[in-house]
């Protein structure tokens, strides 16, 4: 019988476990205890830290391009909110997953689409007027 693709990379996580309860229980049946631990929470404090790093440096950036603390602590925390710009909702939620555009008379109107539920189907879809926020529809 064959494995499907979701089987094949759960067997493989598993065996990956395996090994690596392996080598933790022969590595600590030659130094103890102590070692192993002591790896594993440097390995944790390190993640910790390079991600901290990162929302430094993240902060930093967006403090330097936009000035304001208030619209890059709602950039920093994915918010959206009338009148911001395209440029800041890009910064704040990242690329649309699609997007449709209508060019009016005096007016260029996009509604950007994130979080997708099925075809032409999405949970947040952001109006925006001549590149600035004008409404949005948010789906749970």
């Amino acid at each position: 019988m064959a494995r499907r693709k979701g089987q094949n990379s759960a067997f493989g996580i598993l065996i990956l476990l395996a090994v690596i309860v392996w080598a933790f229980l022969a590595i600590r049946d030659s130094v103890g205890f102590v070692f192993p631990i002591a790896v594993i929470v440097g390995i944790i404090v390190l993640i910790v830290l390079h991600s901290k790093q990162k929302q430094k440096k993240r902060i930093e950036f967006l403090t330097s391009k936009y000035g304001d603390p208030t619209i890059v602590d709602h950039i920093f925390n994915h918010r959206y909110w009338q009148g911001q710009t395209a440029e800041q909702l890009m910064d704040s939620l990242g690329n649309p997953h699609g997007v449709d555009r209508k060019l009016l008379k005096t007016l260029k109107r996009e509604v950007w689409k994130y979080n997708p539920r099925g075809v032409n189907r999405y949970a947040l879809r952001i109006t925006l007027d001549n590149d600035v926020v004008s409404n949005w529809d948010h789906k749970q």
